[in-house]
């Protein structure tokens, strides 16, 4: 019976939102748009909680209908077909038709978890069918309402349903098991599924609610299992039925969780190795299965006198499916033990000529054209590429001489290289336990898997290698390996795959630590030395800006890993590539992004060491986000400064944020100036003492929205009762303050031939700052050697690009602006004799300072855009 299930166009009804609670919570985001179900007694009175639903009348023409309007005579031909031809087109439709009924969900069943639950209790088989069939997105949408009322429903009243509904529950179900869920659902569940099984006793139902049941079995707490499911169980192993000992087989090997090994060897040893001679193969390959888990869980003693042979004796079982179950059980549960390998005599009588009989054969194989091999040869290669890694991490120390290597490595390179997708998708999944056996001792005999696996044609195969490449790289990338792993994690970034891309992703700040620590021959360097490793990755950084136009969660994901290893990026491609591209995704991507990408954005500032590169950022960080024309880029500089109140020291954060921060104070915006005003506790630790903090508090105390100046005050009232900075604190905010004198350094700019005649001396260029004194007030400094040498000064102006300067109107708020006595910059070397140079600051009226010849500085935005960089710093 096929079932057609129709949303009514009409727009919905304005129904009041109920949250569910969850512990005690309310949940508004995951509550069902409706109010609580009616009672029996609405209902009984004749009002329905939901629209009737009857089958849609096809074909019946309205009598009260109105024509359909045309424009003009044009619009419409006019159709009059002949009689005939009309029982010809009914006929047919009729014909098409036949054995189909139709449902129509209204929407105030399609938006109501309660309305459609309501369904499930007093609708047809139809209906419930309907319903269930858009249970994943009730799941999805409201999942608190649907797990506390839809769920319980469904346990409570399928055991009364019909079977074709039972099997649309089983399948609505399915997206259930496979989350996190209360233990009461997962009981009431089980329960369900118990008593399914109990009146079905074969067939599809039976067998999907017993999928059901085993897979809900780890959720459930341990005296609900050896209540409920440990007796029905036993009793099943032993039924005269196939499909009963074939879900006692199912079952024994989810228990693996509940019981331990003890109870598992007491109540169910002896009874699966009885299901392993069943005479129905698909039993004997389900205990297989099962095996598998409970072997690894069971003691050495047990698998070699007893688990072990009887699993060797299913390996040549005369059923393909058998044999296949049989090997991944004896691979899984040898690795298991593998740190008894060298003690066993099994690893060495039994498990190792496995193995080595297993590479030949698939070798052997590999070698052909699969598309020519017969399906149970190809499942038996399928299943070895998939259990490869652990059978050689279990038996690699009892590889005594050189052609064991080869064998068990020929076999990997072959299936490496084979035409099976499938094949090479579990050589992918296999590569970190490679890695980890191969590549100290034997890298020359896996050289060149990588990168195969990496260029594959496969999607899957390069996502899968990608999803364990941080693995791969802490085992082969700095050692003999490296060039070849850094090439793959380069060829997996730059995928045209965007799920390759954010597999790779996951782990980027991983692999560049570790990565960072260079090849063993160099040893660690300076991420922005000539020689570091970091650099080895440049295509990666290059190519960086095909990620912003992947999915949000992939922007924000490659957000947070840059955030994460900042500090190991080289100064070139931070400036140049990573810096750019959050600029841009912050603008243009989602809320999530954005503040991801500011936060990832202020620890690449700091990690910039050339205090011009470093400004050169955040004047454009201030111009576009500080001053922002839309509201919402002034409360991601405020989230941006937050961060930077969290990695810097207090002298660096006043300097770089705290004159543009307080500044919004005066935001024609309520919502930046309660978000500053939240923050002010915070910022007080930092600058609490300038006298820029204490404007920006009054006039926040002042404000005339109610909401701000309630926060005002509650964030004086704070402030007023902070201890004083502990000694820890005081040590902390020392430490950073030092690593940042360490780090930062000033280099000016190439000295001018005026400059080269007074004698200037460019020695000190690179030495860290050091800081002589308060700075005055109106004290303006400079980078040009004309500054240094007493020529007349301008403002404060610094150029990535080596830009003679930028309009005065466009100059960088400093320190100076604070207060008197405010801080020189960190990282800026000035001395007494500039800071009292001669020259004032141009007036803000100017457009524009002209050069020797005569030419001005064009804007930003009139430069060509030739890159990503440019496009962002102009």
């Amino acid at each position: 019976m096929a079932v057609d299930t129709f949303a009514s166009t009409s727009a919905p009804p304005s129904i009041p939102r109920q949250s569910s609670e969850t512990n005690g919570q309310v949940s508004p985001e995951t509550a069902s748009p409706n109010v609580s179900p009616p009672s029996a007694a609405t209902i009984s009175a004749g009002n329905p909680p939901y629209s009737p639903v009857t089958p849609a009348t096809i074909g019946t023409p309205d009598p009260d209908a109105e024509p359909p309007l045309a424009t003009s005579s044009d619009d419409h031909l006019p159709f009059n077909p002949d009689e005939d031809e009309a029982k010809k087109v009914n006929a047919q439709y009729d014909a098409d038709t036949a054995g189909v009924e139709f449902v129509v969900l209204n929407d105030d069943v399609l938006t109501s978890v309660s309305n459609a639950t309501l369904v499930l209790l007093d609708g047809s088989d139809l209906e419930r069918l309907a319903v269930l069939f858009q249970f994943p997105q009730f799941l999805e949408h409201c999942p608190d309402d649907t797990l506390s009322l839809m769920v319980p429903e469904i346990c409570r009243d399928a055991v009364r349903w019909k079977e074709e509904v039972q099997m649309a529950a089983a399948e609505a179900l399915y997206f259930v098991v496979g989350m996190r869920v209360p233990e009461s659902v997962a009981k009431r569940i089980v329960i369900a599924a118990l008593r399914i099984i109990q009146m079905s006793e074969s067939g599809d139902v039976f067998d999907a609610w017993g999928e059901i049941l085993s897979m809900m079995l780890p959720q459930v707490k341990r005296e609900d299992v050896l209540q409920l499911v440990v007796p029905a169980t036993v009793d099943r192993a032993s039924s005269p039925t196939v499909e009963s000992r074939r879900l006692a087989a199912r079952i024994i090997g989810s228990l693996n969780d509940a019981l331990t090994a003890k109870e598992l060897e007491d109540q169910f040893l002896g009874q699966a190795l009885r299901l392993c001679d069943d005479q129905d193969p698909s039993v004997r390959a389900m205990i297989a299965q099962s095996l598998a888990t409970v072997g690894s869980k069971l003691p050495l003693r047990i698998s070699e006198k007893q688990l072990w042979p009887k699993l060797d004796a299913l390996m040549r079982d005369e059923n393909a499916r058998v044999r296949a179950a049989a090997m991944r059980a004896v691979a899984k549960s040898a690795e298991a033990h593998k740190v008894e390998s060298k003690v066993s005599p099994s690893f060495s009588t039994m498990l190792l000529p496995t193995f080595l009989h297993e590479c030949a054969n698939a070798s052997s194989v590999a070698s052909s054209d699969l598309r020519t091999v017969d399906d149970d040869t190809y499942l038996m290669l399928e299943i070895f590429s998939e259990v490869y890694g652990y059978f050689l991490v279990a038996v690699h120390p009892l590889f005594t001489n050189e052609e064991t290597w080869n064998i068990a490595l020929n076999a990997l390179r072959r299936m490496v290289t084979c035409n099976g997708p499938t094949v090479r998708h579990w050589c992918a999944f296999n590569v970190p336990a490679v890695a980890f056996v191969c590549g100290e001792k034997r890298f020359e005999k896996i050289r060149g898997v990588v990168h195969a696996l990496s260029a594959d044609t496969d999607v899957e195969t390069r996502a899968t290698l990608a999803a364990g490449i941080h693995e791969t790289a802490r085992l082969l990338g700095n050692g003999e390996l490296r060039e070849e792993t850094l090439t793959a994690i380069a060829n997996l970034m730059t995928d045209q795959n965007p799920q390759v891309r954010m597999n790779s992703l996951a782990y980027f700040a991983r692999v560049l630590t570790m990565l960072a620590s260079g090849s063993k021959e160099t040893g660690r360097s300076n991420p922005n030395s000539k020689d570091s490793p970091a650099r080895e990755l440049s295509p990666v950084f290059e190519s960086l800006e095909t990620m912003s136009h992947d999915s949000w969660r992939t922007q924000e994901l490659l957000a947070k890993q840059i955030d994460e290893c900042a500090n190991k990026i080289p100064q070139d491609m931070l400036c140049e590539h990573v810096a750019p591209l959050l600029f841009q995704m912050a603008r243009e991507s989602t809320y999530l992004v954005r503040r991801a990408s500011i936060s990832a954005l202020v620890s690449v500032v700091r990690y910039i060491p050339d205090v011009r590169r470093r400004d050169h950022i955040l004047k454009h960080f201030r111009s576009e986000w500080a001053r922002g024309k839309v509201y919402w880029t002034r409360l991601a500089y405020i989230d941006g400064s937050t961060v930077a109140l969290k990695i810097m020291s207090h002298r660096l954060f006043t300097h770089l944020f705290a004159s543009e921060l307080l500044s919004l104070s005066r935001d024609r915006v309520p919502n930046v100036r309660l978000r500053l005003a939240r923050l002010m506790p915070e910022i007080a630790v930092a600058c609490g003492s300038k006298s820029a903090f204490k404007t920006a508090m009054d006039s926040l105390l002042a404000d005339a929205d109610e909401e701000i100046k309630h926060e005002a005050e509650m964030a004086r009232d704070k402030i007023a009762k902070m201890p004083s900075p502990t000694a820890e604190a005081q040590t902390e905010n020392e430490k950073k303050e030092a690593a940042e004198r360490k780090f930062f350094i000033q280099r000016q700019k190439k000295k001018t031939n005026s400059a080269a005649k007074d004698g200037n001396s460019d020695g000190d260029q690179n030495k860290n700052p050091e800081f002589k004194g308060p700075m005055r007030r109106n004290a303006s400094f400079t980078n040009s050697p004309d500054g240094a040498s007493g020529a007349k000064q301008t403002v404060v102006t610094h150029s990535v690009l080596g830009a003679a300067g930028v309009a005065p109107n466009e100059s960088i708020p400093s320190a100076n602006h604070l207060a008197v006595g405010a801080v020189p910059p960190v990282g800026g070397r000035e001395d007494n004799e500039r800071l009292g140079a001669k020259g004032s600051e141009k007036p803000r009226g100017e457009k524009g300072r002209k050069e020797k010849g005569g030419k001005r500085d064009r804007p930003t935005s009139s430069r060509k855009r030739g890159s990503l960089f440019r496009k962002c710093f102009g």
